[in-house]
């Protein structure tokens, strides 16, 4: 009888320990890095940004927050940052971590709405950003959607995949 037991709590263990394998693999839905430490990296990467404003997904009001970047549902949406000009020029970093990574080129095509929006605004208020705009990078990277839009954008990008691959 004890042999039994034994063995059942062996198997028991080996099936939560291949529930817990199976859980971490690609497509996990998993939490998002800290927004906060990714914002302050993605921002230390480009020295020619001028002081920066920034919305996340920590507010109470986030879900409004999120509706100056993206018509996504908000409900897709896991954590998001968003930085952007105190000055009102065209500098701009923003990451959006969906829940499901199959969401992530939604998220994306969203960013690219959003950026064709801000060319729409500078063209009429500050032409001399609309080419700044228009250079705007922006990818997917698992269950992450990144906008950059600044003089360094290279080292922006570099210290998202650095951050996120840790």
């Amino acid at each position: 009888m004890r042999n039994v037991r034994i063995k059942v709590l062996i198997v028991v263990c080996m099936m939560l320990a291949a529930a817990l394998v199976t859980g971490c693999g690609k497509g996990n839905s998993g939490t998002a890095v800290s927004m906060f430490d990714l914002r302050t990296a993605m921002e230390e990467a480009d020295d020619t940004l001028g002081e920066m404003m920034s919305a996340d997904s920590s507010a109470e009001d986030a879900e409004d927050l999120f509706s100056y970047i993206s018509d996504m549902d908000y409900t897709k949406v896991d954590k998001f940052f968003v930085s952007y000009s105190k000055e009102g020029n065209a500098d701009e970093i923003a990451v959006i971590a969906v829940k499901d990574e199959a969401d992530a080129a939604d998220a994306e095509k969203s960013l690219k709405a959003h950026v064709q929006d801000r060319i729409n605004v500078f063209t009429q208020y500050a032409p001399d950003q609309v080419k700044k705009a228009e250079k705007a990078e922006i990818f997917t990277s698992g269950k992450y959607a990144v906008l950059i839009i600044c003089d360094k954008q290279a080292d922006v990008k570099k210290a998202f995949t650095e951050f996120v691959s840790e």
